[in-house]
């Protein structure tokens, strides 16, 4: 018998020695049941008796059977995997988001194919194509407005999708946001309770629904107060890095300059760390500063930034469990849910200083 086995991995392997893709054929000839027992057991599904799995699982190791994907798709309809898509994912935000959506779907047993679009609808729109030829089981998306009629077309032809980070009414799909619009409102209200009254912001990308939403609820805190709404106390760093250093140091060379500032992410607050610094500017002596995102050097630093925290880990596993609803015939249609941020309160923030 035991030569019998040896001839079947020799077989297996080639005749030779060279590499080949063993056949669930074989796998199920080495184990001695039927080609369809052996597919049972190595897919999971159906009923066999503990010993037969033990033989069928013992044969595709001796083998070195890698199971085929694709033909399962094809043959299943179901892939196993999803793709997610996202702006940037050199920012904390996204980084964050994409390492608890792994997390998750490897819990349930999908891999994730990632797109990282660089704000580029065209590299967005590419990707989006590529998911759907490769046949995954769902996506989630945070579109751009130019690329809404092909996620239409995705859920039209049958693609569970789920929309992040998406303010609009017109795509029939499940969406889940953050309160990017209040939690600027809650920032700027907090730098007013302190005595500000000229109040930058360094603003994120307009073309995506966050910067939008981050700049409107910044408008809407000074208005409320009473505050002059200056255009010139505005500037659009659009969540890159030497944008936002720029508009950092055209607002310290305004003749009357802010005495606090609203950054709208993590990459744009490191700018403008650095532009104070190579200004000589302290905070929160001569600006108080308060900014998006909560990585964990915001609490070390020194001082601590005062932050929006968003709960990025909660919106990604409320995004998977979504997209798992839709992709098990459970569709929410174009249902919102919107996710709370935090504001964290540390030393980047005072009282202006009296000129």
């Amino acid at each position: 018998m035991a030569s019998e086995r040896e001839a079947q991995r020799t077989a297996a392997a080639g005749g030779d020695g060279a590499a080949r893709r063993v056949t669930l054929r074989e796998v199920a000839a080495l184990a001695g049941v039927s080609l369809g027992m052996a597919s049972r057991v190595l897919g999971g599904y159906g009923y066999y008796s503990a010993e037969t799995k033990e033989r069928v699982q013992q044969a595709a190791r001796e083998l070195g059977y890698r199971p085929n994907h694709a033909a399962r798709a094809l043959r299943s309809g179901r892939s196993k995997a999803i793709g997610v898509v996202v702006s940037n994912i050199l920012s904390y935000h996204w980084t964050t988001f994409i390492n608890a959506i792994e997390a998750a779907a490897a819990a349930a047993g999908y891999q994730v194919l990632l797109g990282s679009t660089g704000d580029d609808p065209t590299a967005e729109r590419n990707y989006l194509r590529v998911l759907q030829e490769r046949n995954v089981d769902g996506i989630i998306v945070s579109p751009s407005a130019a690329n809404e009629e092909l996620v239409n077309e995705l859920v039209s032809d049958g693609v569970p999708v789920v929309l992040v980070e998406h303010y609009g009414d017109a795509l029939p799909a499940p969406r889940l946001n953050i309160d990017d619009r209040a939690a600027a409102r809650r920032a700027v209200e907090h730098l007013i309770e302190l005595g500000h009254e000229r109040i930058g912001i360094v603003a994120g990308n307009l073309a995506l629904p966050s910067g939008q939403a981050r700049l409107a609820g910044y408008w809407e805190a000074l208005e409320a107060a009473g505050l002059r709404t200056e255009q010139e106390l505005v500037r659009y760093g659009e969540y890159r890095y030497q944008p936002a250093y720029d508009g950092v140091a055209a607002l310290l060379d305004l003749p009357d300059p802010p005495t606090a500032l609203l950054v709208c992410n993590e990459r744009m607050t490191g700018a403008a760390l650095a532009c104070l610094k190579d200004r000589d500017v302290s905070l929160p002596g001569e600006l108080s500063l308060v900014a998006f995102d909560d990585p964990p050097w915001t609490a070390f630093y020194r001082p601590g930034i005062t932050t929006v925290r968003t709960p990025r880990e909660r919106v990604a596993e409320l995004a998977f469990a979504t997209l798992k609803a839709e992709m098990s015939g459970s569709p929410q249609g174009a249902s919102t849910r919107v996710v709370e941020t935090e504001f964290v309160v540390r030393e980047s923030t005072a009282p202006p200083r009296r000129r």
